[in-house]
């Protein structure tokens, strides 16, 4: 696909998307690019839509469309966006990148500016707070280590464009980069949803031999100086650490005291007393036992050695005994691309063997993602009047999965792939996870989104996953559809209201989680079956929650809230324990049908092998796979009465509710009867 054909489906794809959900171009340009960076590992956090403009002293201006703090590394990274062209690819020259660079320094560098003419109520003024007071304990800009400016565009970028050098800004190392349209279209052809990163070591101290071969890896053992692995980490930060991994150390500040001792009084020695670093890579280059190049390096055990060697090298300033020190690194190169995420995974397991990251597999293989993935291509929509054909909601498992699919294929056949695969019903784990949270009525934590959302949500994996996996299931899957449907309502809701100009995240992840709660202490809940059936909300809760998000924004920018900045307020327990407290709800609303006694939706799943239907099939082992076979050719069976004789067939461990032990001998008694 030449440049210019992607660039004009890139533009067709935002639009068509920005309409369905009714928001600006910048926006949805906005949320897309910045979903499509956080899936390849570009950026760590949970980025939030901000377009703030203003004027300032000496006839300068600034300007923000975004922004997101990286808890991990402590860098704030600003967004900017420059003025789109929607009919053809312009060149960005430096003149320009210039301007835009300096509008969104502009905001941090003069914050306070920002402060004294700005509207306290906004999202920008807000913003602004918490840079100039980030000093302070409490607030969560508490120890900024860099700044981070970034252009997103549509344009293409002239070749001197491509090294951009760090400054300071106030005192905080600044750095810049560009995200254009060759990098769109980079991230779009690659297998992984990544563009690759690749490391020159040319011209650095990295030794290594190839220690072992296998049809799927190779592995290196190799020895890094230092000072290399340490500028390596202060420039890329907890990019490098394995995203799985990543999602469970909390790396920056922490310094462990026998590393450091090490480094500054026994450098030479630190081979010796160290474990090393284990990595993995997707190509490698290696000249008379020195490593020149490495491609796409992961670490996947060894991340608190390396942010240790960063911190002593920027806190300590010690590079002179730095370069002493040389690292031992076993590295991994992965040889085949369909087997990457698995192996990456595994390894990081054992690798991690002694500590808490070895109680999980936090990768896209997880049994449980894997699950989710299955049930969203079997499990159509309900047949909707005005339609002739169902939809499915898509889950994508792995980065770029959803692109993937039409990568290459023609227009016709693209069409047809979106016709029942909507991009509107798209979600990836990430969005997963903050759903979750809302769900479980923790808007506090889908507030902060990012690796700490789904580090919550990734616990609950667990825990149900070695309990009662069987709960993971058609109804779970069809429940949290539903309240992806409520999400959705909600967003539509918030910003159509008059009232709406900032935190539509917060106030959505509010208004859901407190509607559940309120429910859930009057012994109610939502008929999440009901919503399912309809794909959409009905118009009683539709009613309500005009009121209740209205009320639920009065509570977040409430001025007598401890924490000056709202978005930053929404992530901490107190804001969402301080709402539990407000009756919002009136006791005599009329819900109607949607919603239910919580004693009417339980449900008991028992052992299939305990069932009537199975201990048929233990009189007959083969019962149930020769009628699968028997049903896919008899049109009196529909795809629910398939699916439920190929999961008793193929289930291992299987549990079923009474339910379902009815449909089976109903299914059984309707062959026996044909």
């Amino acid at each position: 696909m030449a440049i210019n054909d992607f660039y004009q489906e890139f533009i067709e794809e935002i639009e068509k998307n920005r309409v369905l959900v009714n928001v600006t171009f910048i926006e949805e340009f906005f949320k897309q690019t910045t979903d499509d960076l956080i899936e390849a590992d570009e950026i760590i956090g949970n980025p939030e839509y901000l377009h703030f403009e203003q004027s300032l002293s000496r006839n300068q201006r600034c300007q923000i469309d975004g922004y997101v703090y990286n808890e991990n590394d402590g860098i704030l990274t600003l967004f900017v966006i420059p003025k789109i062209n929607y009919n053809e690819i312009e060149s960005l020259d430096k003149t320009l990148a210039d301007r835009y660079f300096k509008l969104a320094s502009n905001f941090f560098e003069k914050a306070n500016e920002v402060l004294e003419g700005g509207e306290e109520s906004s999202e920008g003024y807000s913003l602004a707070d918490s840079i100039i007071h980030r000093d302070e304990k409490h607030n969560d800009f508490n120890g900024l280590e860099g700044l981070k400016v970034v252009i997103l565009t549509e344009k293409s970028k002239v070749a001197s464009l491509d090294t951009l050098y760090a400054t300071k800004i106030n005192g905080i190392r600044t750095s810049f980069q560009i995200y254009d349209i060759v990098f769109w279209e980079k991230l779009l052809k690659s297998k992984r949803g990544k563009v690759d990163l690749i490391l020159d070591f040319s011209n650095q101290e990295i030794s290594g031999i190839q220690a072992n071969e296998t049809t799927e890896y190779r592995s290196f053992m190799c020895s890094v100086n230092g000072a290399v692995l340490a500028r390596l980490y202060d420039k890329y930060g907890s990019r490098l650490i394995e995203g799985n991994i990543r999602s469970f150390l909390q790396t920056r500040g922490k310094v462990n005291k026998g590393i450091r001792a090490t480094i500054l009084k026994e450098p030479d020695k630190f081979f010796a007393y160290n474990n090393g670093i284990t990595a993995t890579c997707t190509d490698i280059k290696i000249s008379d036992k020195k490593v020149t190049q490495i491609t796409n390096l992961q670490i996947v055990n060894g991340g608190q050695t390396t942010a240790s060697l960063a911190n002593v090298l920027i806190n300590d300033k010690a590079e002179l005994q730095l370069a002493k020190v040389f690292v031992p690194m076993k590295l991994n190169l992965i040889l085949k691309d369909e087997i990457y995420d698995e192996l990456i995974a595994n390894i990081s397991n054992y690798a991690n063997s002694q500590n808490k990251v070895s109680e999980v597999d936090l990768s896209s293989n997880h049994p449980f993602h894997r699950e989710i993935e299955s049930l969203s291509r079997k499990i159509p929509t309900p047949l909707l009047d005005g339609y002739s054909y169902s939809t499915y909601w898509y889950y994508e498992r792995v980065a770029g999965q959803y692109s993937q699919e039409t990568y290459k294929k023609s227009k016709a056949e693209k069409k047809n792939f979106e016709k029942i695969n909507p991009k509107s019903q798209l979600f990836k784990k990430a969005d997963f996870a903050k759903y979750f949270n809302i769900y479980q009525q923790r808007p506090d934590i889908a507030s902060k989104g990012g690796v700490t959302a789904f580090r919550e949500f990734t616990q609950w994996i667990i825990d149900i996953w070695k309990k009662q996996p069987y709960l993971i299931n058609d109804d779970f899957f069809k429940t949290q559809i539903a309240n992806i449907i409520i999400f959705k309502t909600v967003d539509r809701i918030v910003k159509n209201a008059d009232w709406y100009n900032s935190y539509k995240a917060n106030i959505n992840a509010y208004t859901i989680a407190y509607l559940y709660y309120w429910l859930e202490i009057h012994d109610l809940m939502i008929d999440f079956n009901k919503i399912w059936k309809n794909q959409e909300v009905t118009p009683n809760l539709v009613y309500l929650f005009e009121d209740l998000t209205k009320s639920v924004h009065e509570h977040l920018i409430d001025e007598k809230r401890p924490v000056i900045n709202v978005t930053e307020y929404a992530k901490r327990k107190i804001c969402w324990e301080s709402l539990q407290h407000n009756d919002l709800i009136d006791e005599k609303f009329g819900f109607g049908s949607i919603v239910i006694e919580k004693k009417d939706i339980e449900v008991e799943y028992m052992k299939f092998e305990d069932t009537i239907s199975g201990m048929l099939q233990k009189y007959d082992p083969n019962l149930f796979t020769e009628l699968y076979e028997i049903l896919l050719k008899d049109e009196n069976f529909d795809k629910s009465e398939l699916d439920l004789i190929d999961k008793v067939t193929h289930g291992k461990n299987l549990y079923i509710n009474e339910q379902q032990d009815n449909q089976i001998r109903d299914i059984l008694n309707k062959y026996l009867e044909s």
